[in-house]
């Protein structure tokens, strides 16, 4: 059962927090907000700078024209079937923009519910499938903000083992733990040098404890509540 949370809505840049309130209509239209913001309004470890919704049903350009007005006043930065970024210049502030990725047909399921924000604004995923979803882009790029993530979802009491079976069960064959594993642990390239001593210390110890992974079923295909 979805449960709520007091979402940490002071690490948000002020364009986003001004944007937050035109966010609303995507619960109804079965969004959920995954990424580095959504772990950033559970943790509050660091600023995340963008907006990404994932859904399990086909993108509906339609309803998204109905239900969020900023599209209207928006830049759109990438769009296909199933795909749509956009910048979001701020209602304040004309040379400041808020990024807003919308993807739908996302089919890799999700092991837990997402919690609703207590205002009633967004579901956001579980930090078990924050945790899973982050473990796999370490395998496809290198960017310290994920390192930071794991290592805040880390200190914030996830299970590394259970993130891995869950990212498993998500993605088959094209996941594979120990390479996650492997890149978890090595702070060369990209911009890994902002990492911190502790937080790499946390992953390190985090990953040299992991043996069996648990067996996990995924709750459903669908994303939502």
């Amino acid at each position: 059962m979805s449960g709520t949370f007091s979402p940490r809505l002071s690490i948000l840049p002020e364009s986003q927090r001004r944007l937050w309130p035109e966010l609303r209509p995507a619960t109804g239209l079965g969004f959920v907000l995954y990424g580095g913001t959504a772990i950033a309004l559970r943790l509050g470890h660091r600023q995340s700078v963008d907006f990404d919704f994932f859904t399990a049903k086909p993108l509906d350009r339609e309803a998204l024209n109905e239900a969020f007005s900023f599209i209207r006043r928006a830049i759109a930065l990438q769009s296909g079937p199933e795909t749509l970024t956009l910048n979001v210049p701020d209602a304040e502030m004309s040379d400041r923009y808020v990024k807003v990725s919308f993807f739908g047909a996302i089919d890799f399921g999700r092991y837990a519910a997402p919690d609703m924000t207590e205002d009633g604004v967004l579901q956001v995923a579980s930090l078990d499938d924050l945790m899973a979803t982050k473990l796999k882009v370490l395998m496809q790029r290198v960017e310290a903000k994920d390192y930071q993530d794991i290592a805040a979802m880390l200190n914030a009491g996830s299970d590394l083992s259970l993130g891995l079976a869950v990212a498993k069960e998500m993605f088959g064959n094209t996941f594979q733990p120990s390479e996650s594993l492997k890149a978890m642990t090595w702070f060369e390239g990209g911009d890994l040098q902002r990492l911190t001593d502790d937080e790499k210390r946390a992953l390190i110890e985090a990953a040299s404890a992991v043996r069996r992974l648990p067996h996990v079923e995924m709750a459903m295909h669908g994303l939502g509540a």
